[in-house]
């Protein structure tokens, strides 16, 4: 858009800010065949799923140059988890957020419900990992990105990030819920531990882990058996995943309040 200013970018698409648009990007294709598919299927989702949903960012605009939505002022999950800063300015990252264990499994909880509506909606993110999961200044998560996502079956331009697609490629290619469950065990992983899976692991070797069937330790985690059973194909939808999250956390708080 004129006088507006490119702030990240790459694959499919850049992001901009523009100043007479403040608390908003505008997500805008990249000029190739591939970059303009993938916008119309991002835009053909986002009004597939409307703009109700607490934890699917929010869509103010779409109009000749791109998607204008709300701008997240931590930026994304991966940045706070590295401390992220004003000088992230690429991400939108602010200092100073204060997280506890509860915020953290209160993400988890969201970032299922988020999948289980897309899932509801016939949308499968297939690339769901804290580099698409942005904070509100509210500590809302917020799950974004549906650029060459799948839509109504039809096979994603994309595919998870090296340490979080499923170890085999007939899963993950589709992607098949069994996959954006596998992911979504990942992704709570990351919440939690506040890093991503095997961290510092050069990315052939992290593959290979994957397809060998190791994972992190999650033992000492909460939602450690909640992790395991997204790994281990023990869940059959978000939905699932969702409420035995949320049973955690009404055991948790029942349990507090009797040590009151």
């Amino acid at each position: 858009p004129p006088g507006a200013r490119s702030i990240m970018g790459g694959g499919f698409s850049y992001v901009y800010i523009h100043p007479d648009r403040p608390g908003l990007v505008c997500k805008v294709p990249a000029p190739t065949p591939a970059g303009k598919k993938a916008m119309a299927i991002e835009k053909e989702i986002y009004d597939r799923l409307g703009t109700n949903h607490p934890n699917i960012v929010k869509v103010v605009d779409v109009d000749e140059y791109g998607i204008w939505m709300e701008r997240a002022a931590y930026g994304f999950l991966r940045l706070v988890n590295e401390g992220g800063s004003a000088k992230h300015e690429h991400d939108g990252g602010v200092a100073g957020m204060e997280l506890t264990a509860g915020d953290r499994i209160r993400w988890c909880r969201d970032v299922a419900r988020a999948l289980e509506y897309i899932h509801s909606k016939n949308v499968r993110h297939a690339d769901l990992s804290g580099r698409n999961l942005p904070v509100t200044a509210d500590k809302r998560i917020l799950l974004c990105d549906f650029s060459g996502s799948s839509l109504d079956g039809v096979k994603a331009m994309i595919w998870a990030e090296a340490g979080f697609h499923h170890p085999d490629p007939a899963e993950y290619k589709l992607p098949t819920i069994r996959s954006e469950i596998h992911t979504l065990g990942l992704t709570i992983y990351e919440i939690l531990a506040g890093q991503q899976p095997h961290r510092r692991v050069e990315v052939g070797a992290l593959v290979r882990l994957i397809e060998e069937g190791k994972y992190p330790d999650v033992s000492g985690l909460p939602l450690g058996d909640v992790i395991r059973r997204c790994w281990d194909g023990r869940f059959g939808s978000a939905a699932e995943v969702g409420d035995a999250i949320a049973s955690h956390r009404a055991a948790a708080e029942a349990s507090q309040t009797a040590d009151i």
